[in-house]
């Protein structure tokens, strides 16, 4: 009985070990599963912060690459910007110089002509001032009718030199005012294009400035910009220089021929006013000798009308129809070849007449069609200079939209440096 009794409280403990045994697991069980999906949560927003972290920073490297290039961009735009300033300044400092030197020869020629004047008045005042009965006096000394006709001779002679000297300076001096204007006129379109330049450098460097902070060594790009400009600028130069070189040859050719032309004229006029003298057509000779002076040197400058030469039939096309609207107005930005229109538009108008589309900047002209020498220059293809475009003609000419104080206007080729002659039409 007692056996059996204590055998069931043993039963009975071990029953209520068990079961408080499990209650404890149980009790243990709860905390360690909470705990394991609280670690999960963290892993996940660990996981989760770990991939926005990674995009951030693959966007802020795409931005910083955008940035970069941006940046390379504006580099390249301040490196040909700076290489066309530079240009455009010593283009105006060596247009400076030639303004000078016309004004020195200006003066030397106004100099000359009034010397000559002044001594003329003098032999006239002695001659024919002084009344008729001296001059009569000289010629009824003489002693036979030879001596007669030498002495008429002698004064016709005074007069006709003093006459061919005379309009020799004068023709001198208008040439050299001419020059001179052409070369103000050229002066005064730079100045405009600086200051042009002057304010798209301003917001050039603006823009760099903004970006200057987010690239590291941006100031060794722009000392790597400046040093591409100076070698771009020499390069150019130096091309420009050949070309100067050979146009001033080839004007120096020009002019001697002139020279020799008019000299064999001259000599030709004098044989047959020599074999008239006995007729007593000396005067009359000596009238058209004189008239010829101003008349050898007027052609050129009287022609109105200027038509392009050589290369193709539709660059000719081109080159003639922009002549048409030469003395119509300069408005920077317009595009209008009646009413204004700058340099580029003005190009870009021309050959929207024909068709052919092409950008509106003088920048973006410089790309258009294909590169050739400017020896190689036809009408109809455009010359590019330091924001500067114009249509060449021939002979060395361009048409193109000047300045606001000289409208559209035709003028030489070689006024300014040349960055390039793109061809648009074959």
């Amino acid at each position: 009985m007692q056996n059996t009794t204590r055998r069931n409280r043993g039963g009975r403990a071990a029953r209520r070990l068990a079961c408080l045994l499990g209650a404890g697991i149980i009790g243990l069980s709860c905390p360690l599963t909470a705990a394991a999906t609280s670690a999960q949560q963290q892993k996940q927003e660990a996981e989760e912060a770990l991939e926005q972290a990674n995009e951030e920073a693959r966007e802020a490297e795409e931005n910083r690459e955008a940035a970069q290039a941006e940046v390379n961009s504006l580099n390249s735009e301040l490196t040909s910007l700076l290489t066309e300033i530079t240009l455009l300044e010593l283009d105006m400092d060596a247009k400076q110089e030639q303004i000078d030197q016309a004004q020195k020869d200006y003066e030397a020629a106004k100099a000359r002509e009034e010397q000559q004047y002044e001594a003329m008045k003098k032999r006239i005042k002695y001659m024919y001032e002084r009344g008729d009965t001296e001059y009569l006096d000289v010629l009824l000394k003489v002693k036979s009718m030879s001596e007669f006709l030498n002495k008429s001779e002698y004064i016709e002679a005074i007069y006709t030199y003093d006459r061919k000297m005379l309009t020799e300076y004068q023709n001198t001096k208008n040439e050299v005012m001419a020059y001179q204007e052409q070369l103000n006129n050229e002066m005064a379109d730079m100045e405009v294009m600086q200051l042009e330049y002057q304010a798209q450098q301003a917001s050039l460097e603006d823009t760099i400035a903004e970006k200057r902070s987010e690239v590291a060594d941006f100031d060794q790009q722009l000392a790597q910009a400046r040093q591409e400009a100076a070698a771009y600028t020499r390069t150019i130069e130096a091309m420009n220089e050949q070309i100067r070189r050979e146009e001033e040859e080839a004007r120096r050719r020009e002019e001697e021929a002139r020279r020799q032309a008019e000299e064999e004229a001259r000599r030709q006029q004098q044989a047959q006013s020599s074999s008239g003298t006995t007729n007593s057509s000396g005067p009359t000779s000596s009238g058209s000798a004189s008239s010829d002076g101003p008349s050898s040197s007027g052609p050129g400058k009287t022609q109105t009308t200027v038509k392009s030469s050589g290369g193709t039939a539709q660059g000719r096309a081109v080159a003639d129809y922009a002549l048409q609207f030469v003395g119509n107005p300069y408005v920077y930005g317009g595009t209008s070849l009646t009413n204004g229109a700058d340099c580029s538009g003005f190009v870009q108008s021309v050959y929207k007449h024909f068709g052919i589309t092409l950008p509106r900047t003088s920048g973006e002209q410089r790309s258009a069609g294909t590169s050739v020498s400017y020896s190689e220059a036809q009408p109809g293809d455009v010359v590019c200079y330091a924001g500067h475009v114009g249509i060449y003609i021939g002979n060395g000419q361009i048409v193109h939209a000047s300045s606001p104080s000289t409208g559209i206007k035709v003028g030489n080729a070689t006024y300014r440096t040349i960055l390039s002659v793109r061809r648009i039409v074959q």
